[in-house]
């Protein structure tokens, strides 16, 4: 398998299912009874998951969340849902080499992905478009991007990167500082048996989290499901996984794509230079570079906060290529709307502003401008504010 795909079904299996990618319930079909399978360590489960190739394979991945965000004041919970994540499912298909097929559900509508060895067809059903790469463009706008594609990723790495057991270690050294980890016996998952590798923070790690689960296939060492848990509920915030996997070769038909007779079909260059030109402009890269040099993380681990503060001259509007703009209008809410919306007043030692709290953690906002964030309590925040 050629490292650009690999990378790409990593991003659509392990990354969207959880590390970067492996963060739906999927309610394992049938609720079978737990597996039996061999014993095997923590480190030992993450050597071989790293080692692990797509196989050729046809899936149904769900998302669920239970982020439990806040109602806005006076509104009727239709505002809250606007801060939804993500899609309801998706399917996977998979060659086992460079042909990809994604069908990502959302609503009444469907977005599809076909890429094969030659080329990339994206299509909109809502909007009855459709655009075509070749992959070297993909490419050639990802350097353009500025962000590291798969062929950018060195041929030759470290000695200590290139074993997968030193690697794996590293990782369960890593997260043992602050976490518990286990394999956590086994579970049904899309009718695949699979290890239950968990994570729970020491009990010194202040954070409303309890615990993060990912169940690993026991044949083809692919995550099936990435499972986050919150104090005090047994059902998980979030939830992102297979429902339906299976192992075995794919039609061929299935990586080609014909876009429908009234489609509108998308210059890819068109695309691609409208993508650059909407890229931030001099002044908005140096208020980025200005909020970013502000940042600051407070703690480590489970109860790490992220503190900074909001640039006050960000541009109020940006313009399109088309000559429209984004602003704050009539008809959208204002930063201070949301705020007035979504957040609770509240006074500390590090003044007065807002938090607003979820299942996942909280936000802390203050008036003249400063913000904490993390997956803790509001005390955590304020004290991280206070310093």
């Amino acid at each position: 398998m050629q490292p650009r795909t690999k990378g790409l079904v990593a991003a659509l299996t392990g990354t969207a299912l959880g590390v970067g990618g492996l963060v739906m319930l999927t309610v394992p079909a049938g609720a079978d009874d737990a597996p039996v399978l061999p014993e095997i360590s923590a480190q030992e489960l993450v050597r071989t998951a790293l080692q692990a190739d797509p196989p050729a394979f046809a899936g149904k991945v769900v998302m669920q969340q239970n982020l439990g965000l806040p109602v806005p004041t006076g509104g009727d919970g239709s505002g809250a849902a606007s801060f939804g994540l993500g899609f309801e499912s998706a399917r996977i298909f998979h060659d086992g080499d460079e042909g990809v097929r994604i069908a990502i559900q959302d609503l009444s509508a469907e977005f599809t992905l076909v890429r094969n060895a030659d080329e990339l067809w994206t299509y909109d059903s809502a909007e009855n478009t459709a655009t075509r790469l070749d992959t070297d463009d993909v490419e050639a706008a990802r350097e353009q991007a500025g962000k590291p594609g798969p062929r950018r990723i060195p041929s030759r790495q470290p000695a200590e990167m290139a074993d997968p057991a030193k690697v794996a270690q590293a990782i369960v050294d890593r997260l043992s500082e602050t976490s518990t980890i286990t394999v956590d016996g086994t579970a049904m998952v899309a009718d695949r048996p699979a290890y239950e590798l968990v994570l729970t923070p020491k009990p010194t790690e202040r954070t409303v989290l309890r615990e993060v689960k990912v169940a690993v296939d026991a044949e083809t060492r692919l995550p099936l499901r990435f499972e986050v848990m919150g104090n005090g509920s047994t059902e998980p915030i979030f939830s992102l996984g297979f429902t339906e996997f299976t192992v075995g070769a794919q039609p061929e038909r299935l990586f080609e794509f014909t876009p429908p007779k009234d489609a509108k079909i998308v210059d890819a260059q068109k695309a691609l230079k409208e993508r650059a030109d909407m890229a931030p402009s001099p002044q908005e890269q140096e208020a980025m570079q200005r909020f970013g040099s502000a940042l600051d993380v407070v703690g480590d681990g489970w109860d790490t906060v992220l503190t900074g503060k909001v640039p006050q001259d960000v541009p109020a509007e940006r313009a399109h290529p088309d000559g429209e703009s984004d602003r704050w209008d009539g008809d959208a809410e204002s930063p201070q709307d949301l705020l007035d919306g979504y957040g609770k007043r509240i006074t500390g030692a590090f003044g007065a502003g807002y938090v607003i709290t979820s299942n996942a953690g909280s936000a802390l906002i203050t008036d003249d401008g400063r913000f904490a964030v993390g997956a803790v309590p509001v005390q955590v925040l304020e004290q991280a504010l206070a310093k």
